[in-house]
């Protein structure tokens, strides 16, 4: 499944991409909010990945920049669906997925800060909710953030709602953190998106 946005292409993750998740989730403005742990290894991503790759109920996505010039392959060309003029620079993660029930976004990020704040990450929330709810036919579609988390804003603005606190619920670095949960519901999803 590829989507695709004004900016953006999202496309299943590869093994090529491992690299750049490595890279990504060693630097401090990416990990201070998920519980991706100090001095993970290449190790440790090449383990989470193959892990996701066996788990029917995870799935993993790459986020890709159009640049100027860009231009998608022809139609039809399945095979080879290569996109000219883009380049990696984020990623999305999937969870606890159940068909026409449930799925969380376990992990959502731009690698590059100096890509903040632009649009970015609206757009791939905005196609990932797409999917799940059109796509995979979930009823219910949740996440969770640490305190402080600025992403939070991201997550009321299209229409999450808080279901409370969760309290020592993620490790980092040996301490337990609060996580903030929110969901949106289908029914709340087709009123904010859909005609």
């Amino acid at each position: 499944m590829i989507l695709e946005t004004n900016d953006l292409i999202i496309r299943p993750s590869e093994w090529d991409d491992l690299g750049d998740f490595c890279r990504w989730e060693q630097l401090p403005e990416v990990t201070e909010f998920f519980s991706i742990r100090d001095g993970q290894t290449m190790e440790d991503v090449v383990r989470k990945f193959v892990a996701d790759e066996e788990d029917p109920k995870a799935q993993q996505f790459t986020i890709l920049l159009k640049e100027e010039g860009y231009q998608a392959s022809e139609e039809g060309d399945d095979e080879a669906l290569q996109y000219e003029r883009t380049r990696k620079i984020g990623r999305i993660v999937l969870a606890d997925i159940e068909d026409g029930w449930k799925g969380e976004i376990w992990r959502i990020y731009i690698g590059d800060k100096t890509l903040r704040g632009k649009g970015y990450g609206k757009q791939a929330m905005e196609a990932m909710m797409g999917y799940c709810f059109d796509a995979l036919g979930l009823e219910r579609l949740y996440l969770d953030h640490y305190t402080g988390n600025p992403a939070a804003e991201l997550y009321l603005s299209l229409g999450f709602k808080y279901e409370g606190v969760l309290r020592k619920n993620c490790r980092k670095n040996g301490i337990l953190y609060d996580v903030h949960l929110m969901s949106m519901l289908r029914e709340e999803y087709e009123a904010l998106f859909e005609e």
